[in-house]
């Protein structure tokens, strides 16, 4: 018995111009099957879509640190006798302790004071003196951020 080699037989009779491959460092020609290909193999593909969610996943990754970071320093004032005495936080504090204060989960505003208050997770911080920079610490016990 004879193993004849067969060959691939397409579907379809059109034919399309050779293309290089997209992934950064393969760079070889092939013909694709289909109009749309862009990666001369299935593993080339999967390694390039793994490499494009490693970067996304990197920037989401980084925000959620410094979210997580920025919710333990709030933890961290809340508790503090100072900021049970006064109820409010000096913005020199929180910067010693490195709250970014570019990274919050969501705004909405105080009815009452009429500013704006940025959580991160369940705490969040509002402006309560602009002319010494404190800022007053709030828990939303309502929030239900899976």
């Amino acid at each position: 018995m004879k193993n004849k080699i067969q060959k691939r037989q397409r579907f379809s009779n059109r034919t399309y111009p050779p293309k290089l491959c997209k992934k950064p460092d393969c760079k070889m020609e092939f013909v694709p099957t289909d109009g749309r290909q862009v990666y001369c193999n299935a593993q080339h593909r999967i390694d390039s879509n793994n490499d494009k969610r490693k970067v996304i996943d990197k920037i989401e990754n980084d925000f959620n640190k410094t979210a997580r970071n920025n919710e333990r320093i709030l933890i961290k004032v809340f508790k503090s006798l100072t900021f049970q005495m006064t109820g409010k936080v000096r913005a020199s504090l929180l910067e010693y302790e490195g709250y970014d204060h570019s990274i919050y989960h969501r705004s909405q505003i105080d009815e009452k004071t009429k500013r704006e208050i940025k959580f991160c997770f369940n705490y969040g911080l509002t402006l309560t003196e602009s002319d010494q920079h404190f800022f007053n610490i709030i828990i939303d016990d309502n929030d239900n951020i899976s």
